[in-house]
């Protein structure tokens, strides 16, 4: 089962991983028993989704295809690519 949340309501989320498909952004959050799949407010929810490794973490940035509107969160669990 998915449930729905809006990104306006989703700050603080902590994300284990990701999946981006026809449906939508799918996000396996900390805490959750299922998933969350992440909804614009302008009802497009399609995605550009990228992982921003830093030395403080990992960070999965969003952002709207449709309006533009954006979202962080902090990654959990998630390693650095090998080169």
């Amino acid at each position: 089962m998915v449930r729905d949340v809006p990104v306006e309501g989703s700050a603080g989320l902590v994300v284990l991983g990701w999946a981006s498909g026809e449906n939508g952004l799918n996000l396996r959050v900390r805490g959750q028993s299922e998933e969350v799949r992440l909804r614009c407010y302008c009802g497009r929810s399609h995605w550009i989704v990228r992982e921003q490794f830093t030395d403080a973490g990992v960070r999965l940035l969003v952002s709207c295809h449709n309006c533009g509107v954006r979202s962080t969160y902090l990654m959990e669990g998630v390693g650095r690519p090998t080169a």
